[in-house]
């Protein structure tokens, strides 16, 4: 079953709340859906910016089970 609750946030735009998911949730379904070139861009865009919270990530991955912890570890140290 997809998941669409996880991250999900709402924006108010032109004055209209529109649903979107957050950055960690992105970032996460940049790993499920799209190339590793272009998740790990958006990981590093994400913690070079201070944009993206780590634990957060951390515990979406793990509820989506993606394993992002050796791009993690590697782009923290």
């Amino acid at each position: 079953m997809r998941d669409v609750n996880t991250g999900l946030t709402t924006w108010e735009i032109d004055g209209e709340s529109v649903p979107i998911f957050d950055m960690e949730r992105t970032i996460i379904d940049a790993f499920r859906f799209l190339s590793k070139e272009i998740a790990l861009k958006a990981l590093q865009s994400g913690l070079r910016e201070k944009h993206i919270d780590s634990r957060k990530l951390q515990k979406y991955a793990k509820k989506l089970r993606v394993d992002i912890t050796p791009y993690l570890l590697a782009m923290t140290i």
